[in-house]
């Protein structure tokens, strides 16, 4: 059994409390077996979570069950730990109530007891684990014959006959449904034979088909993290870029100091409230939109909101560059093409660490001429665990990322790259595309691709 999940042993535990629930208790041994399911084993976090209410609520301590013990029980966030700023528990409490469900459906299928934790609250409810199949069995019960008793009184025989012509006449109109119920259900299927044979396009063949499907794993979830706006005006204000582990453990808020010009109130709101692009949104949106996406396995996470282990075995698509989503560092090391920050405003380049012939050094947005040109990077990687995908799209501003987007989305675009990237046995090779774009009052009006690279990463 999982036991590496923390639960916090608290000075109210050595005064006349019991550490931990009883082992004999049944539903404890459950929350055991869950956090060692396929689900869980995977994620520390969602097993802490799941160990922390259910410990509390099994030693009668549910005052404790609240977002922010928590946040600090088990994501381990400090004292200072604002819920109202970090929506942490949220996100989980989701993730947690979707993979509950799923242990149930699977794996815990036979269990007799079942937790849940109802929307709208953390306390976790125990109940019986009812299968589905006596559920519908019992809502049939009403059309079995009434069970006869020796006191009723009158003719056995009468009410014996009675109950079996009323059962016969039961069964006639359950065989009647029953059969209209096959004619309708033989129609449906051959008419969706047919509109599929006929009117709907072969998506399974579709060379994108190979990528979304891929991207969308129903194995896996996959997470779409916009960017975070907020940080990239402050790296713009304050003149100095900050790394991965400065955002991620928040010291960057604190490192910052002083900018002339900004009140201190200010800066505080462009650093703790959560800004990101339309631009973003939409892009979110339309992949929200695939015919591939498994819907509880979808989930959009803001760039400051993510975890390290959020990632460890996710599929990932992130929006925006390392100036405002701090989150692609951890896969560029091996890129050919990387966005490079510089604290002008407008002025990060795109750095061609290998240029073939006919290609730059350098790629930078055209501010001083008609063209108006800008640059993305749109790249296909391993994930953190190397069995699954990473889709980066980088802009050198909101044109750019846009045009990134609409290149992935575009079908007709993408055949030609992943006819290229296929393997033999249908999985794809990472690869990298330079696409090219004319800024106007931040759209893109269109996007060329003007270099590639396969099999990196």
């Amino acid at each position: 059994m999982k036991s590496s999940a923390l639960i916090t042993v608290t000075t109210q535990d050595l005064q006349g409390h019991a550490a931990t629930p009883s082992t004999e208790d049944p539903r404890w041994q459950l929350v055991q077996k869950i956090v060692s399911s396929r689900n869980f084993v995977k994620s520390s976090f969602l097993s802490s979570f799941l160990l922390y209410v259910c410990d509390r609520e099994l030693r009668g301590r549910t005052e404790e069950i609240t977002e922010y013990q928590i946040g600090i029980q088990a994501f381990g966030r400090p004292a200072s730990y604002n819920p109202g700023d970090d929506n942490v528990v949220r996100n989980y409490a989701r993730l947690l109530r979707k993979r509950l469900d799923e242990y149930f459906e699977t794996e815990g299928k036979d269990e007799v007891v079942r937790v849940t934790i109802p929307r709208g609250r953390y306390i976790p409810v125990f109940s019986a684990n009812v299968p589905t199949q006596t559920i519908a069995d019992h809502s049939e019960s009403w059309l079995l014959p009434p069970e006869t008793s020796d006191n009723l009184g009158g003719n056995d025989h009468e009410a014996v006959s009675s109950s079996v012509a009323t059962e016969n006449s039961r069964q006639s109109v359950r065989s009647s449904a029953q059969w209209s119920i096959a004619v309708i259900a033989i129609l449906a299927i051959c008419f969706g034979y047919f509109e599929g044979r006929f009117f709907t396009p072969h998506i399974a063949t579709a060379p994108s088909h190979l990528l979304w499907s891929q991207i969308f794993n129903k194995d896996r979830d996959t997470l779409v993290v916009p960017a975070d706006s907020g940080f990239g005006i402050l790296q713009n204000l304050s003149g100095r870029p900050f790394r991965l582990g400065d955002y991620a453990n928040g010291t960057y808020l604190s490192n910052i100091g002083p900018i002339s010009g900004v009140d201190s109130r200010n800066l505080n709101d462009i650093g703790t409230q959560r800004y990101t692009s339309v631009v973003d949104l939409n892009i979110a949106v339309s992949l929200s939109h695939r015919p591939e996406l498994t819907p509880e396995h979808f989930f959009i996470r803001y760039a400051r909101d993510l975890r390290m282990e959020d990632l460890k075995h996710s599929n990932a698509i992130f929006l925006g560059s390392l100036h405002s989503n701090p989150w692609v560092e951890l896969f560029q090391k091996d890129l050919n093409f990387v966005l490079e920050y510089r604290p002008e405003v407008d002025n990060s380049v795109v750095l061609n660490r290998h240029p073939q012939k006919g290609e730059s050094e350098i790629y930078k947005n055209a501010w001083d001429d008609d063209s108006r040109l800008t640059y993305a990077v749109l790249a296909l990687v391993p994930s953190l665990d190397g069995k699954g995908y990473v889709i980066l799209l980088e802009g050198l501003n909101m044109a750019a990322t846009q045009a990134a987007a609409d290149f992935l989305l575009n079908e007709q675009a993408m055949n030609p790259v992943l006819k290229n990237a296929r393997r033999l046995d249908g999985t794809l090779l990472p690869f990298e595309l330079l696409l090219e774009t004319t800024s106007i009052a931040a759209n893109s009006p269109e996007v060329r691709m003007i270099a590639a690279r396969y099999g990196s990463g």
